[in-house]
């Protein structure tokens, strides 16, 4: 699916109306389409190319782009858990960052949620991300998504308070129903992990990483992944 026409004018827009304050210093990025069947991995944001760190930046620069399946060379550690795993259970693979700035360490991003106007430029990408997901999740085309990151995991609404009405909302307010039958969560027939980071220092351990693996190979088959027509309601 092209994700661009969802993505482009919104997110231009919003660094325009921040392009004074620092969390814009640098132009927003984005991946230019996901699949539209196999795995989608969720991450947080694209971290801050040292190239791009080093290099002055106009304010007026709008988002770039880049196509599925090209990683730059300083990710490919990050990405190649994602393509070990789609080789092991079979499927194609994308990814998608829920947040558009370039931000190397996840405390930047949180100290962004402890001022006003933090919070709304964080909030208001999440609402473009939030699109991209609702247009995936309404099509009956298999998808397995995987998020590895517990900050995406409370953003899209994983972790809603216990404390909160029906209808209150957290953030991109995704609610979650637990399948007993395959193990894990799901949203409207779509099956979603939640797990730590694969890579770095808190990545999962072997062990829990060869779980993952088994565990969405298993739910593939459950429902019948390989299948040309594929009901996932």
């Amino acid at each position: 699916m092209k994700i661009k026409n969802i993505v482009e004018e919104r997110i231009n827009a919003l660094w325009q109306t921040y392009k004074s304050r620092d969390f814009c210093k640098y132009p927003p990025l984005s991946v230019s389409e996901v699949p539209d069947e196999g795995i989608i991995f969720i991450g947080l944001n694209p971290s801050l190319d040292k190239n791009v760190k080093n290099v002055s930046v106009s304010p007026d620069a709008n988002i770039e782009f880049y196509p599925l399946g090209v990683h730059k060379t300083e990710n490919y550690a990050y990405f190649k858990k994602f393509s070990d795993i789609a080789d092991k259970v079979q499927l194609p693979w994308g990814h998608l960052d829920l947040l558009y700035m370039r931000e190397t360490k996840q405390q930047g991003i949180r100290h962004l949620l402890e001022v006003e106007d933090g919070i709304n430029f964080i909030y208001q990408q999440l609402m473009v991300s939030k699109d991209i997901l609702v247009n995936l999740l309404n099509e009956k085309k298999p998808l397995i998504f995987v998020v590895n990151n517990t900050l995406s995991r409370d953003f899209l609404g994983k972790d809603r308070p216990l404390d909160y009405s029906d209808d209150q909302q957290h953030w991109m307010d995704f609610r979650f129903k637990w399948s007993n039958e395959l193990g894990t969560y799901l949203y409207n027939g779509h099956p979603f992990f939640f797990c730590s980071m694969l890579t770095g220092q808190r990545a999962l351990d072997i062990g829990s990483y060869e779980r993952l693996i088994w565990h969405i190979d298993f739910v593939k088959q459950k429902m019948n992944f390989n299948q040309p027509k594929n009901n996932l309601s």
